[in-house]
């Protein structure tokens, strides 16, 4: 008899284990079209897979490579070399950017355009892509703390993407919790969330980031989306973008918001003082969304009657105040791309293989937005603030 059930376990064991041989190879063969580069990280829930590298096809077409650090582009040194001037670009996938080649993104774009800008005339510029997709403020700030520091940048530029940092930053209003949270505990920031405080949940995200070699939670998640946006992609008529919260573009109305924007100033605050206490340049870029720079006027207009707002800017003036009171440089991208749409009749976001207007920017997108960044920071050198850089050298 237990010769007999142990040869019907085996059995069991045996089909088990083909079964899961046949799969890897399905998965291995469908991850052509479903690259996966991401792996956990104890400290920031997730980050990108270190050496991974395939083509990107679910929006745009490129081919991703990542470094050995974890991060999308070329292998740096962490010393940094004398006459070199580093700028690190820190924020979601916008900054990421697998839509576009790596040349294209608007991180690679500053590097370049800030070559002619003559008060850094002979220094070499590079310009380091720190963003990774997901991300809100505190796993930017993380980031910041844990990776960026190491390579000695003069400029750190954090990227604001408001259509969902907001959420991100909220343990309430955010539904993916496998990342760090900053709440407010008798009125200090200090971080918080199931990663934080739960040990059984850290072995849930680990083993959902870090299950590489099958990937069947990713290949179903990734098809699902696919079927879902292949039977009601957004339109002018109806340009609702599932990963964008409709709340941000007029004031919040909840507590939870209300501590979403207050959480998040907080933070953004915290980098800049951070920045300047390791003498570098800080500038903060709010991104834009699909609708707000949509060329044609009436579209625009037709979205901001159906919400109630007299314009899309209201995140973008609010990061804007903030930087007054608390005296730092900050570049709202909506309102410059939006007047460079409207004046081409070009779409930013879009691509070929998916709804234009909506999702990432596109190779046009990133070049206007880096140009706009490179620019904004090479005035604010022009007024003096390259002088912290001298500190360093």
């Amino acid at each position: 008899m237990i010769k007999r059930w142990l040869g019907i376990g085996g059995l069991v064991v045996f089909g088990f284990g083909l079964a899961l041989a046949v799969a890897d190879v399905g998965v291995r063969l469908a991850n052509r079209w479903f690259p996966y580069f991401y792996c956990y990280d104890e400290y920031r829930g997730w980050g990108l897979n270190p050496g991974s590298h395939g083509w990107y096809r679910r929006e745009g077409v490129a081919y991703v490579r990542i470094n050995g650090d974890g991060f999308r582009g070329p292998d740096f040194p962490t010393g940094k070399p004398r006459g070199v001037i580093r700028v690190a670009v820190i924020g979601d996938s916008y900054v990421e950017a697998i839509q576009v080649p790596e040349d294209k993104t608007f991180t690679a774009v500053i590097g370049r355009q800030l070559i002619h800008c003559p008060l850094l005339k002979g220094r070499r510029i590079e310009a380091m892509n720190f963003g990774v997709d997901g991300y809100g403020t505190a796993q930017e700030l993380i980031t910041l703390r844990r990776k960026v520091w190491q390579y000695s940048p003069d400029i750190v530029v954090l990227a604001i993407f408001l259509g969902n940092d907001l959420r991100n930053n909220s343990v309430v209003l955010e539904g993916d919790q496998c990342r760090p949270f900053y709440s407010y505990v008798d009125g200090q920031l200090r971080l918080t969330g199931p990663l934080v405080d739960s040990p059984a949940y850290r072995t849930w995200c680990a083993a959902r980031f870090d299950y590489r070699d099958l990937r069947f939670v990713d290949l179903l998640k990734n098809a699902w989306e696919i079927i879902r946006s292949g039977a009601a992609p957004p339109t002018a008529e109806h340009p609702i973008e599932r990963a964008i919260n409709y709340d941000i573009y007029k004031s919040p109305t909840d507590p939870a918001w209300d501590d979403a924007w207050r959480v998040t100033e907080a933070l953004v605050s915290e980098m800049h003082d951070e920045v300047v206490h390791h003498h570098a340049v800080f500038l903060a870029v709010t991104e834009d969304t699909g609708i707000q720079v949509w060329p044609e006027r009436q579209t625009r207009k037709r979205f901001e009657e159906k919400l109630g707002v007299s314009d899309l800017f209201y995140p973008d003036r609010r990061i804007a105040q903030l930087g007054r009171r608390q005296h730092f440089e900050v570049l709202n991208l909506a309102p410059v791309l939006q007047s460079y749409a409207q004046l081409h009749h070009v779409f930013l976001h879009g691509f070929k293989n998916t709804p234009m207007g909506f999702g990432h920017w596109n190779e046009t997108g990133h070049e206007q937005a880096g140009r706009a960044i490179a620019a904004k920071l090479c005035s604010m050198i022009a007024a003096g603030d390259m002088k912290e850089v001298g500190r360093k050298e």
